[in-house]
C-alpha cells in the first residue's frame, strides 16, 4: 500500500511539473504570429471610427516582427511608423522577453526652395522592451512594457541611449493566429 501512495504522489508530482512546463515560454510552442485588436478610434475627429490590429509574429531563429495596422492610416495628415523588429528570449522565470525597434515618422510639408514635396520624416526611433506570460500555446499576455525614445540623430541600438518613458503595467491579451477554411464555400 504504502508503495502505492509513494508512486502516486510521484505520478503527481511529474504531471504538475509538467503542466507548469507547458505554460511556459522554455517549451518554445509559442512561436507563430499572434493578433490584438486596439479599441476602435476617430484619428481625425470626423466621426469615423477605425479599429486597428498588432501582429505579432515570434520566429523560431528569436527574431521577432511587430505591425500595426493603423501604422499607413493618413500618413500625409497624421505620419506614419516603421515595422518593429527584435528579438525575443525566454528568462528564467517562464516568461518571454521581447525588444523591438521602430521608427515613427511626421507629415513634413512642401518646401520650394529645398525643391522638396509634401512628405513625412524621421521623428524619433522607439526601442521598446515587453514582459510575456505565455499562458498556453495559443496565448500570450503583455504583463509590462516600457519604451526608450531617441532623438533622430541617437543610436536607437544604444540601449542606455534615450529617453526612458514610463513602466506600462496594463495586461494585454494576443491570441494566436490559426488558418482556417471557415469562409471557403
Amino acid at each position: 500500500m504504502l508503495r502505492k501512495i509513494a508512486l502516486l504522489a510521484v505520478v503527481l508530482m511529474v504531471f504538475a511539473t509538467m503542466q507548469a512546463f507547458a505554460d511556459s515560454c522554455a517549451t518554445g510552442n509559442f512561436v507563430g504570429t499572434y493578433t490584438r485588436t486596439a479599441p476602435a478610434t476617430d484619428p481625425l475627429g470626423n466621426g469615423e471610427l477605425h479599429a486597428f490590429a498588432y501582429q505579432l509574429t515570434l520566429h523560431a531563429d528569436g527574431t521577432v516582427t511587430q505591425f500595426w495596422t493603423g501604422l499607413p492610416d493618413y500618413q500625409n495628415n497624421l505620419g506614419s511608423g516603421s515595422l518593429n523588429i527584435g528579438a525575443w528570449k525566454c528568462r528564467d522565470n517562464g516568461n518571454l522577453l521581447v525588444t523591438i525597434l521602430s521608427a515613427s515618422y511626421v507629415p513634413y510639408q512642401a518646401d520650394p526652395n529645398l525643391g522638396t514635396v509634401d512628405d513625412i520624416k524621421l521623428l524619433s526611433h522607439s526601442r521598446t522592451t515587453l514582459v510575456f506570460n505565455v499562458d498556453n500555446s495559443n496565448t500570450l499576455t503583455r504583463l509590462k512594457a516600457i519604451t526608450r525614445t531617441y532623438a533622430p540623430a541617437e543610436d536607437p541600438t544604444n540601449p542606455n541611449g534615450g529617453t526612458l518613458g514610463t513602466l506600462n503595467t496594463t495586461q494585454v491579451v494576443y491570441k494566436r493566429l490559426v488558418a482556417s477554411a471557415a469562409d471557403l464555400p
